[in-house]
């Protein structure tokens, strides 16, 4: 939809008539963004917010008129618990990029042992590796760095909440690029965080605090009603699901299959998870097929719970936890809804959201509704000391919809950029690419329509 948009906005800039026909196989527009109404609770089925730091989603709300309705997290209360040895531990103050920048809070939490504590300040004073260019996992290059406590009880819960992955095979190059470069430029990470803390302050001036996490009033699914009412030069085919493409002959565009019949067009945007792309490319480049259906996707399951006021004590101060998987849970993480986001559940209740799946747990995508309700309350229980029973539940299940950036995944996108070339007008968005949240996949919109448009000017 963020494609169709932005191929009409730019096409209008640049003069140019164009027609747009968007094919969606759901019965429904927005992918994994999905908001509903349960009596006076607000669900997110698949994403509830946006990062503010990544600036395409919210430049893209207040293109739409949106930006009365953008709401921020309740940052005053905004812990996140880490559960290690069957506790909530508060995460420690300074984190960048998922690892410390600041040794105090380190020394100050209860989240390390003396000797992760002791290693960590050693960090600095130690041999540093040097990536030399070279891809290694998540897991490599922050244990080589900042001691094993830091993978296992910060980097690994914390990106498997974000990418249902295991921190093993995750590319630190894709994944972690940020203090890649800090360390390439300052000669160890250590440095490069420093450097980062000092640029941040501003020359010692206090920077204005600003939400990590935004939303909408009346969820993230505004965006996608937004745009649909936006598009004025698409036609938007709902339950089409496209079984190739093939190119016309003598470079005159290509032939959209569906079920529906064959639909022409001079160029082609494929925003699909990277999977669909291979199985609709694989009759115009098998090679192009091959490399699209290498990047590989984890599948995962959502639980809404309601719950009366004072279900839990004591009251919930703070964002939520994230659970290591050597806690052995089928719990990846659980929001506090009501208290990140209030206006999400009325006053006298409380709201919470749960994951789980992945790498983890694959499996549990196949569970029975009861089932999943079951496991995910009796390890709530476990973590928070009551067990109360929910008012609702509500479960979602979202399959193959989770990219996984191995080890050697820009590699990869070289050789699909390399295929690429070979069909001119052909373009890719999605997020199997190069980032998976909501500002990530409207920027791969942008940059595929204006590539388009520039491919169509070129004709």
């Amino acid at each position: 939809m963020a494609a169709a948009y932005f191929l009409e906005k730019y096409a209008a800039e640049a003069g140019i008539g164009i027609s747009i026909h968007l094919m969606e196989a759901q019965g429904r527009l927005g992918g994994v963004i999905l908001t509903e109404r349960v009596d006076d609770f607000l669900l997110e089925g698949g994403p509830d917010s946006f990062l503010s730091l990544k600036p395409a989603a919210l430049e893209l709300c207040r293109e739409l008129g949106l930006s009365d309705h953008i709401v921020p997290s309740n940052d005053h209360l905004r812990k996140t618990y880490v559960l290690w040895g069957g506790r909530l531990r508060e995460l420690p103050d300074g984190l960048m990029f998922v690892v410390p920048s600041k040794v105090w809070p380190i020394f100050g939490s209860d989240l390390f042992s003396f000797a992760g504590k002791l290693r960590l300040a050693a960090s600095p004073f130690l041999p540093q590796p040097r990536s030399d260019g070279q891809d290694i996992s998540v897991a490599d290059f922050l244990r080589q760095r900042l001691g094993n406590q830091v993978v296992e009880r910060l980097a690994e819960p914390l990106l498997a909440a974000v990418y249902g992955a295991d921190v093993d095979s995750l590319s630190a190059r894709t994944v972690l690029p940020q203090l890649i470069a800090l360390e390439e430029k300052h000669g160890s990470l250590w440095r490069g965080i420093q450097a980062a803390r000092r640029a941040a302050r501003g020359n010692g001036k206090a920077q204005p605090k600003s939400s990590l996490f935004l939303t909408l009033r009346n969820g993230v699914g505004e965006i996608i009603t937004s745009l649909e009412k936006k598009l004025v030069k698409t036609q938007v085919r709902m339950g089409t699901e496209i079984t190739g493409a093939n190119a016309k002959p003598e470079g005159s565009g290509f032939s959209i299959e569906s079920r529906g019949g064959p639909t022409d067009a001079a160029a082609v945007i494929v925003a699909t998870p990277a999977h669909a792309a291979a199985r609709i490319l694989r009759g115009l480049d098998s090679q192009l097929a091959e490399h699209l259906g290498a990047i590989r996707y984890h599948s995962s399951v959502t639980v809404s719970l309601g719950f009366a006021e004072g279900a839990f004590q004591p009251e919930l101060q703070g964002f939520g936890f994230v659970v290591p998987r050597s806690e052995k849970k089928n719990l990846i993480a659980c929001t506090w809804v009501s208290t990140k986001f209030p206006f999400r559940s009325r006053p006298e209740h409380v709201l919470l959201r749960c994951f789980l799946g992945g790498a983890r747990d694959p499996a549990i995508l196949a569970e029975e509704d009861s089932r999943i309700v079951e496991i995910t309350l009796r390890e709530l229980g476990e973590v928070m000391g009551s067990r109360p029973e929910p008012t609702f539940s509500r479960i979602y299940r979202w399959e193959k919809c989770m990219p996984q950036y191995r080890v050697g995944h820009l590699r990869g996108l070289e050789e699909i950029s390399s295929r690429l070339a070979h069909h001119p007008g052909l373009f890719l968005a999605g997020n199997g690419y190069r980032g998976l949240g909501i500002p990530d996949c409207i920027q791969s919109a942008s940059t595929a329509a204006a590539a388009a448009l520039r491919y169509l000017q070129s004709l």
